[in-house]
């Protein structure tokens, strides 16, 4: 590698590895429900599909099958929105949602 050469993206934040998944759920608010789709999840954060998420206050519960997690929206458009976990996830609850995303996919409900 080159002396210099950046490894943790334009920003100067470093990036956790995002796995893809396609996963049905909700983003809470206290003003505000959206449906969405999780398209991608890492121990740090994740990557929503939805609509009108830009309306979204930054605090948000996302609520995927059994498990809910606490996030603060990082970036959003109309369509899509990325969040940061209040709490890093652990290796085995990145493995969890992984799987479930697995089995959708399996079952013919992936995107």
């Amino acid at each position: 590698m080159p002396f210099g050469k950046r490894i943790d993206g334009p920003t100067g934040r470093r990036r956790a590895l995002r796995e893809e998944v396609v996963l049905a759920g909700s983003a809470q608010t206290i003003r505000a429900s959206r449906p969405v789709v999780v398209t991608d999840v890492s121990k740090r954060g994740a990557k929503l599909q939805g609509c009108e998420l830009d309306t979204l206050d930054l605090d948000v519960l996302l609520l995927v099958g059994a498990t809910d997690l606490f996030a603060k929206i990082a970036w959003s458009n109309r369509t899509e929105c990325g969040i940061t976990f209040e709490e890093q996830l652990s290796p085995d609850m990145v493995t969890h949602i992984k799987r479930e995303g697995r089995w959708a996919k399996v079952m013919g409900i992936s995107a």
